[in-house]
This record gives C-alpha cells, structure tokens and sequence, in this order.
C-alpha cells in the first residue's frame, strides 16, 4: 500500500521484485482505476512483487538481498516505464537469493538490516557507495549458517522503534537507540533471542514525529497524503 495525496505527473511508483526487478511508473498512469484492478507491473509466475514506494524522480533507492548485498542507485538510473512493462534488472543475485527489501532514502538516517536468525545491525548510509542499478553489491551483513539469510533493510533514526515479528507468532518491541551503529562488512549483533525451530519472518518500522506521535511503517508517506493507491502482493 502506498499513501499518495494526489495522482500527478511529477511523482513515481518504484517497484521492486524478489528477483530483483525494478521498474518506474509515473503516478498519473494509476488514476484512472477499475473495480476489477489494473496491472500495475508484468511479473513472470516465477518471481513476485516485494515492495512499492513512492518516489519523485530523484531519490537514492537501495534494495538488498538475502545473500547480504545491497545496491545503492540514483532513480534517474531508470527510465519511467508502462503500467504493463516488466522493468529492468536491478541487482544481481545467485539463483538461491531473493531480493528481501527497498530503501527510498527520505531520511539523513542509518541502514539497518536483519537476519533469519535473529541478528541485525546499524551502518552509515554514507558507507553504501553510490554505484548504478544492475550492480552485484556491497555487503551489507555478512550472512553465515549461525546468523542465516538476510529478511529486513530499513532507513531508521534513532527515534525510530522496531516491532519484530518472529514465524512462531510473537512479537518483540524494540528501540533503535539501543542498536549501536558499527561497520558495513561486520556480522552484526543479536537483536533478539530465538528458541530453536524460531525465525524471524518480518521487521515492522515504528515511527515517531516531533510531539511524540506513531506512525507506522510502510515507508512510502510523502507529505499530505489523504488517498491511498493499493495493489496485491
């Protein structure tokens, strides 16, 4: 689900797959909806839609994989496509990996990222060299047998909180204060503390404004937004 205020031709909707397409669509080719939906991206029966965001034309984007890399880009990199396209390569993985998440960089924040097992950390965005799409990537968490596959990346601050959902159904608050920020290429730290068989399955963003309110994650807010544009993963 992505929050818009109005469907214009100055915005975006940057879309990204689990194996590793991403497309630009302006935000005026959603306007005119039908009750049955409308395509909004070709994806072939072997991949799937993992995230959307609402971009303007000139935001960094970083998408990552479960292999640990990630690739940090410049929209402009891709050129603004039909609702029915299929996009373009925007990482590439081994056949074994799958895109896990999407940054569009809002925020002067820090890059976190989480794995199966239950560990994660915080780096400097400026640590993510500014490459072009397509690109193998950096590392972003070394992932290893004991840690598993890498499942979250996230922009966050300080303010921000963490709701950490586990596959055996729990969930675990978390402050990001307490995530210390350290290097790119580390293996990171213990988040939380599973029980055997236990994953963590998803990482939900809390964030709060200048009085102390809540808003939830997703990520694509932009200003007065007072309709929403949804689409089925």
């Amino acid at each position: 689900m992505v929050n818009v205020s109005k469907f214009d031709d100055e915005h975006f909707v940057f879309f990204a797959t689990r194996r590793g397409t991403i497309k630009k669509t302006p935000l005026s080719a959603f306007s005119h909806p039908s009750r049955r939906g409308i395509i909004a991206i070709s994806i072939p029966e072997d991949d799937a839609l993992c995230a959307a965001g609402l971009t303007d034309g000139s935001y960094d984007i970083i998408i990552g994989s479960s292999g640990g890399k990630a690739v940090r880009f410049n929209e402009r990199d891709v050129r603004h496509m039909g609702r029915s396209a299929a996009g373009v390569i925007g990482i590439k993985m081994e056949k074994d990996q799958r895109l896990v998440g999407m940054v569009v960089m809002r925020r002067e924040g820090t890059l976190l990222v989480a794995t199966e097992c239950g560990y994660g950390k915080r780096s400097s965005i400026n640590e993510y060299r500014l490459t072009r799409r397509g690109a193998h990537g950096v590392i972003a968490m070394r992932t290893t047998e004991r840690t598993g596959p890498m499942v979250a990346i996230m922009e966050v601050v300080d303010s921000d909180d963490l709701l950490i959902m586990t596959s055996s159904g729990k969930v675990i608050r978390q402050q990001v204060s307490a995530i210390r920020t350290i290097g790119r290429v580390t293996q990171g730290v213990r988040l939380i503390r599973l029980r055997e068989g236990d994953k963590i399955s998803d990482i939900a963003r809390v964030v709060r404004d200048e009085n102390g309110d809540e808003t939830p994650t997703p990520e694509d807010m932009d200003g007065d937004q007072s309709e929403l544009f949804g689409y089925g993963k």
